[in-house]
């Protein structure tokens, strides 16, 4: 492997623990945090969440305006003038209440996986073999395509070149700069209201490495790192996949892992996804093993699998269909300002709140019959 692309991938291994490791001791996690919220009203873990996205805004901000990255065209593209709300609104909704179902997304699934869930384990797996028939078969081209291919709308028909929030009402720098700070300022003090600095300094910790992570990854993969890599890519026979600018997301990267494991001999299928993934999972251990957060543990339910890799493969199929996951538009799309990310985000949480509920209105049914045998 090149030395340059060896460095590259080098950096996104270490932010990748940097991202595992603060995952693991703060417990991020979207549902865990809405799940929380709908049954006590603490919003302690949602505020994890939403801190981690404010400061991933200020982060990307920053890099992408000190650095001058160009970040209108991104792996995958969250500011396309392609504004597939077809997919955002589906594949964000089917990802949503196959989190529920499979008890957690891709990220929180890799960090119990480490802490010794047997479920999660099996839903990683599982999340991985449906993304890898979404990204690298004929699946998507044949099932979903030829009908989700038309909901969707070309700005550029209507003089917009991309999605962000500041393109879309005509405004320049300064305009992207002041929606970028309101945006960061309401969700770190919606944050600080349910989870206060004092006592919590560890969390917010966490908040701001995984934001910062988030933008330094922008840097890696969009500056001089990640120009160096592509330089040096593009001498090689076999150039190496998945370059360009990027952070972090969890929907194509696990099909990307199913993939190298096929093709352990070639260094030029590990891509960024690759790395992450196993990234993420070494800094949740190292973490998990620290604090002595490790206890494994195996459902004995039929019903529990079923659900598992129901919702497992949900979620696969759902967040590459909506092009992005809770991390991927909830943090990365979201800290570039894209509508897109946004309106995924919102389908992922109404997915979640509909199979939440209907998970509690289950629980009490189940409840209500005992009670009354």
């Amino acid at each position: 492997m090149d030395p340059e692309i060896f460095q590259y991938l080098l950096y996104v291994l270490v932010l990748s623990v940097v991202f595992g490791a603060a995952a693991q001791f703060s417990r991020f996690c979207l549902l865990g945090g809405m799940s929380a919220y709908m049954s006590s009203r603490d919003g302690g873990r949602m505020a994890v969440y939403l801190g981690a996205i404010g400061a991933a805004i200020v982060a990307t901000t920053l890099v992408q305006w000190i650095a001058g990255l160009d970040l209108d065209q991104t792996r995958p593209p969250y500011r396309s003038p392609d504004f597939a709300w077809g997919r955002y609104l589906i594949g964000g909704f089917m990802f949503g209440v196959g989190m529920v179902l499979a008890r957690g997304c891709p990220v929180r699934s890799l960090v119990k996986t480490s802490q010794g869930s047997i479920q999660a384990l099996v839903a990683i797996v599982v999340m991985a073999i449906a993304a890898y028939a979404m990204t690298r078969t004929s699946l998507f081209q044949t099932a979903f395509l030829p009908w989700v291919g038309g909901l969707s709308v070309d700005l550029t028909a209507f003089g917009i070149p991309h999605q962000d929030l500041a393109t879309l009402v005509d405004g320049g720098t300064l305009v992207y700069l002041l929606v970028a700070a309101l945006l960061a300022a309401a969700l770190l003090f919606v944050s600080w209201r349910w989870l206060p600095l004092r006592g919590n300094g560890l969390a917010w910790l966490a908040i701001l490495l995984m934001g910062a992570v988030v933008g330094a990854a922008f840097w890696v993969t969009g500056g001089a790192p990640g120009q160096a890599a592509d330089m040096a890519s593009m001498m090689q026979n076999s150039p190496q996949e998945g370059l360009g600018t990027q952070s972090f997301t969890f929907s194509a990267p696990l099909g990307d892992v199913v993939y190298f494991l096929q093709n352990v001999t070639s260094p030029s299928t590990i891509t960024f996804g690759v790395v992450a993934v196993a990234g993420v999972f070494l800094g949740s251990l190292v973490s998990a093993l620290v604090r002595r957060d490790v206890r494994f543990s195996i459902p004995m339910s039929v019903r529990e699998w079923f659900r598992t890799i129901v919702g497992a493969t949900l979620v696969g199929v759902g967040s590459v269909l909506a092009m992005g996951c809770t991390v991927g538009h909830g943090l990365t799309g979201f800290s570039t300002l894209a509508l897109g990310s946004m309106l995924s985000l919102a389908a992922i949480m109404l997915g979640a709140w509909v199979m939440l509920r209907i998970d509690r209105r289950s629980s009490n049914n189940a409840a209500s019959a005992g009670c009354s045998g």
